[in-house]
């Protein structure tokens, strides 16, 4: 499950790219742009799993 459409993040990238002076169509940049969003994807999807894994320690209602 995607948390962000992939057209959205890259749309924010690029703009926040491009106000940092930085081309944001440049190939180099795209590499970078893509790396750095595949790790953030991973590090976040391993964030969620531990929270989930903690979250199953408690039954329902427990955690109110």
């Amino acid at each position: 499950m995607k948390m962000f459409s992939e057209a959205e993040v890259a749309t924010d990238l690029d703009e926040r790219l491009t106000a940092a002076g930085v081309d944001a169509s440049d190939p180099l940049v795209q590499t970078v742009k893509t790396i750095v969003s595949g790790y953030y994807a991973e590090r976040t999807a391993e964030v969620l799993t531990r929270v989930r894994e903690v979250l199953d320690k408690f039954g329902p209602g427990e955690l109110h």
